[in-house]
């Protein structure tokens, strides 16, 4: 296996790998996710990405096919009264090839940004994965992840007011009681 750090000619090959995980996730959450096709937009947008200096993409090939790519960000956290200053390495994307899986070119991948990231100076990894991507969750635990920070989101109509129901007497806003009635 080889694993290279991509140009903008290895384009086209991160085009065709992110339609592994793009399939999955529009799978999952179409009100969320486009549709697997559009290869002019990706185009454009990967090569943004490559423009960008904090960005790595490395990408993966097994005899000339391409098998897998991560996508991190070097990114620097500046200080304020509450956190620490800080340096890390954002994983963006893992994608694998779904007749490569399980052969190891995950984790290679992470080896190598690792390696980079170390010549660089920084140690932490972080990244976020999907509830419901039960695949990745174990994969990045076997990389020896874990979780530091939850997201939680709300997707639904009950937060917005209906029509016919009013606000009880004695009740502030958001249904609480006002102070003066504690």
């Amino acid at each position: 296996m080889d694993i290279i750090k991509a140009k903008k000619k290895d384009i086209p090959d991160i085009v065709f790998l992110n339609s592994f995980v793009q399939k999955i996730h529009f799978e999952k959450h179409p009100d969320i996710f486009k549709p697997v096709g559009n290869d002019d937009d990706l185009n454009g947008f990967f090569a943004s990405i490559l423009s960008e200096e904090a960005n790595c993409i490395l990408v993966a090939y097994v005899e000339g096919t391409p098998v897998g790519y991560l996508w991190a960000a070097f990114e620097s956290k500046p200080g304020n009264p509450l956190k620490y200053e800080r340096r890390q390495v954002y994983i963006h994307q893992v994608v694998v090839h779904e007749g490569f899986r399980r052969q190891q070119i995950g984790k290679a991948l992470f080896s190598e940004i690792q390696c980079i990231a170390a010549q660089e100076g920084i140690h932490p990894f972080a990244l976020d994965t999907w509830a419901f991507n039960k695949n990745a969750q174990r994969f990045f635990k076997y990389l020896g992840f874990e979780i530091y920070n939850l997201k939680m989101w709300r997707n639904d109509e009950s937060n917005t007011p209906r029509k016919g129901k009013e606000k009880k007497e004695g009740m502030g806003k958001n249904g609480s009681r006002p102070r003066s009635a504690r």
